[in-house]
This record gives C-alpha cells, sequence and structure tokens, in this order.
C-alpha cells in the first residue's frame, strides 16, 4: 500500500478537497516543513482580529476554483450566500481565472454593483480549494488601521498558501507571516477574548520545541508561554486567549470493527475530529452571538445528543460528552451557553469480505486495521462476510454567518440540509431558525449545504471576513 492513501483505498468515492486534508501533521513534519518555509519579517505593531460576529459584514472574501464552479450543487450554495448577502457589501473575489466571466454573473444576477466586487484571477495551474476561512486570519494593525491576511508558519492543502500574497497582489491587504501554527477555522473572535483550538497552540508547542524552531525557545522558557507571547505580537494583541479543547487527546480510534445485527461495518469514525477537540476546527461547533449591553457574552455550543433526541438517532462516536465538557468551561468562565442541534452522520461506502480488509492490515501503512480486523471476528465474522464501510462526518448549523449590528440590525446567514437523502434534517433546519429568531435575529436560510459537510466543512468555512462595520 506504500504510497496510497489508506483511506483512499477504503473510501475511493469519497468526496475530494475536504477541508481537513493537509491538516494534522505528525511532528517531523513541522520540522521539515520549518525548514522549507520562508523566512517571516515581522512588520505589525498592534495586531487585532476580525470580529466573527459583530458589527455589519462590510467586506468579505470567497474562493472559487475551477473544479467546484464545475460542480451544480456546490454553484448552488454559492449563489445561495451571494444572493442573501445585503447589496453595499464588498467582496474579494479569488478565482482561477477561466471561471472569472461566470462567477462574475452570480454577483451581477444577484444586484451587486461591479464596482463592490474585487474579482484575484490565479492561473487555472493553480489548483485552490473553496475553504477560504482558513490559509490566513484576518486582522488589522490598530497602530495605522492596514488591513492584513496573516498566514501561519505553513500550510499545506492544495495551494491555498498562495491565496493571500495573490490577494495582495490585487487589493490593499497586505499579506504576512508568522511563525505560529493556525488555521482561520479554528480562531473565533469575540468582543475582548478571542477564542483558538487547543490542537492548533499544541502543534505550535511542538514546532517551536523542535530542532529546526523559527523562534528558538530561550534556556529555562516554558515554551507554552513564548507560543502565548507570539500570538499576541502577530495576531492577536489585545483580546484575551481562551483555548477550547480538552486536557488530554481524545481517545478515539481511527478504524472501528462493528456488528449491528447482522450486518458488519468498518467505522472510520475520526474524520473530522482533532487531537483535543471534538471536531478539528472550533467554528464547526461554537457560534459567538454577543451580549446585550454590559450582559454576559451568549454562545451556542453544539450538542450531538440533542441532534440525536431530535432524530430518534444514537451516534456511537458522536463524542457527546467532549462537547459537554466544553460547554460547561465556557458557563465557569461566565458565557451563557445555548446547547444546539449538531449530527454525526455515516455516509455507506463499498463492501470489502474480511480476507480483504485483513489482506490490507498486512500491507506497509495498513496495520492500524488490525484492531478493526480483530474486533469484527471476534463479532462473528468470517473471510467471506461483507464489511460494510461507515464514513463519519459532521452536519453542523453552528458553521453558519453572523451579523450582529447595531446599524443594519441582527442577522444571521444558515445553512441548510434537509434536502434529499437528508430530508429528515429538515425539522432541525426549522428548529434551528426558531431558536435563531428567539434571539432577535432575522434569518436568511440558505442553500442545500450538504456536499460541504460531506467535505468536512460549511459556510462560515467558505468565507474570511475582512471587514466590519458597526
Amino acid at each position: 500500500m506504500t504510497g496510497r492513501s489508506l483511506y483512499r483505498v477504503l473510501v475511493p468515492d469519497a468526496p475530494l478537497h475536504r477541508r481537513t486534508e493537509g491538516d494534522r501533521p505528525a511532528a517531523p513534519e513541522i520540522v521539515s516543513r520549518a525548514e522549507a518555509a520562508r523566512q517571516v519579517v515581522p512588520g505589525l505593531q498592534s495586531p487585532s482580529l476580525t470580529s466573527s460576529f459583530s458589527g455589519s459584514i462590510d467586506r468579505i472574501l470567497f474562493c472559487f476554483p475551477a473544479w467546484a464552479v464545475a460542480d451544480p450543487t456546490l454553484v448552488a450554495a454559492y449563489t445561495s450566500v451571494i444572493g442573501a448577502l445585503r447589496i453595499g457589501t464588498r467582496f474579494i473575489v479569488v478565482h482561477n481565472a477561466s471561471v472569472g466571466l461566470a462567477v462574475e454573473g452570480w454577483f451581477a444576477d444577484a444586484g451587486h454593483p461591479p464596482e463592490n466586487v474585487e474579482r484575484v484571477p490565479l492561473p487555472d495551474y493553480v489548483l485552490v480549494t473553496d475553504w477560504a476561512e482558513d490559509a490566513y486570519v484576518s486582522l488589522q494593525d490598530a497602530a495605522d488601521g492596514v488591513a492584513y491576511l496573516m498566514e501561519p508558519w505553513t500550510f499545506l492543502r492544495a495551494g491555498d498558501a498562495l491565496i493571500a500574497d495573490a490577494v495582495e497582489e490585487h487589493t490593499a491587504i497586505r499579506a504576512s507571516g508568522s511563525p505560529l501554527i493556525f488555521q482561520g477555522g479554528n480562531c473565533l473572535v469575540g468582543g475582548d477574548f478571542w477564542m483558538l483550538g487547543a490542537d492548533y497552540f499544541a502543534d505550535t508547542v511542538a514546532l517551536l520545541s523542535g530542532r529546526s524552531s523559527p523562534v528558538p525557545v530561550p534556556s529555562g522558557t516554558d515554551p507554552r508561554r513564548l507560543v502565548n507571547q507570539l500570538f499576541s505580537a502577530y495576531v492577536e494583541n489585545s483580546r484575551k486567549l481562551i483555548l477550547i479543547g480538552t486536557k488530554k487527546p481524545i481517545p478515539l480510534r481511527d478504524y472501528v470493527g462493528t456488528r449491528v445485527g447482522d450486518d458488519y461495518y468498518l467505522d472510520l469514525p475520526t474524520g473530522g475530529t482533532g487531537t483535543f477537540q471534538p471536531i478539528f476546527h472550533i467554528d464547526m461547533f461554537i457560534t459567538l452571538i454577543g451580549g446585550e449591553d454590559d450582559g454576559p457574552f451568549q454562545v451556542l455550543v453544539g450538542s450531538p445528543t440533542v441532534g440525536d433526541g431530535h432524530l430518534g438517532t444514537s451516534a456511537p462516536f458522536a463524542l457527546a460528552e467532549v462537547y459537554d465538557g466544553i460547554a460547561k468551561e465556557l458557563e465557569q468562565v461566565g458565557f451563557v451557553v445555548t446547547r444546539n442541534p449538531l449530527v454525526h452522520r455515516a455516509t455507506l461506502g463499498r463492501t470489502f469480505e474480511l480476507r480483504e480488509l485483513r489482506a490490507l492490515s498486512r500491507e506497509p501503512d495498513g496495520e492500524v486495521l488490525a484492531p478493526a480486523v480483530a474486533e469484527l471476528a471476534a463479532a462473528g465474522a468470517v473471510d467471506a462476510t461483507e464489511i460494510r464501510i461507515r464514513d463519519w462526518h459532521h452536519i453542523t448549523w453552528n458553521n453558519c454567518l453572523v451579523e450582529n449590528s447595531q446599524v443594519v440590525g441582527k442577522h444571521v446567514y444558515l445553512p441548510t440540509f434537509g434536502h434529499g437523502d437528508h430530508a429528515d434534517l429538515a425539522s432541525i433546519d426549522s428548529q434551528m431558525e426558531a431558536l435563531w429568531e428567539g434571539l432577535g435575529f432575522t434569518v436568511h436560510m440558505l442553500g442545500d449545504f450538504n456536499p460541504f459537510a460531506s467535505r468536512q466543512g460549511v459556510v462560515h468555512c467558505i468565507k474570511k471576513y475582512v471587514a466590519r462595520g458597526g
């Protein structure tokens, strides 16, 4: 199996360009990346992140690759967002050059004037994804008001690491780099605080503790303290940093053998799961809402238990207790937490005989299958028993766009999932609409985001807030 991904052998029909691809480096890979990365020159005096919730959405960035523009299901979702955003919103639109006219037409059809759409064409040979949220964070230097896309030390998903530099070429926004490991979707920005998923804090500690650290750790210095200082210097200078995650790694295997009645499954439960986080990006299960005057800050935290209760299901690998623990910790530090449905759902894939899985487990890099093969055999499977692949992903309404503005009012742009084979989720679409209306928001129901969820992302992942108003 050398040279082949075990996941792609087991799930050959899995969608390409999943949000998790290139996301979970091992420590040796971090070191090699650091050796190959470009020199970083700090230049910010007082970095301040763009809010995840507060103020009108004045300027927003999207990325539309040629491969995505060719998919009608993705285009229907993109255009539902473009059509829902207020006329007067300004857009930065990164796209492969050959699809520029098609993309331009989406904004014209929605009534957005051409002067509000800045196009950033990339050559067709540059493969990018539509996950515009992740390859950088958006911030301003509070000292002079200049806008930046701040990049992590390394970013390995397709050619997305080229986006910030392309934006710098075509707009007044600057691109800069940092000696830190992060992705935009693992950051949420509140009023006097910002949240970072614990996985990337741990990855940065590992980077700085390695042989080729871009910032040597002074003798006697706790690397964690240095990481805090670097995030303050490069990412956010004034807001308090809150880490989101468990204290110990989540004990969940990549492959599990399961019997349900007379049916046998090879479960792939960790797709989208982090090391210290129930989902690898916190924007998939936490939503910032805001507070009233000087009142406590409100957040939504997804709950697989609530999702299962609504659907009458029981997802065996949903990690409900991890979400519950994070919600409890947020309550303990003063947040008002509302729990909302989150669904952990399997896509049924191809069938293997047990003998085939056993053979795969004996190939190089296939030994991780061995415990699952043993579980299937212990449950009664024999060589000729057919084993169905179940590939799990998250369906989440937390991954939405929030606009809590004193000028234009309160708006939320909410993905929907109750379509086609997932029609059972329509009732949760309606429940989430009612929840947000109860919070005083105007709800804009968007198109079908199941094709994105199967790639481990939703609507918050396909954009980057660049500027907010009042």
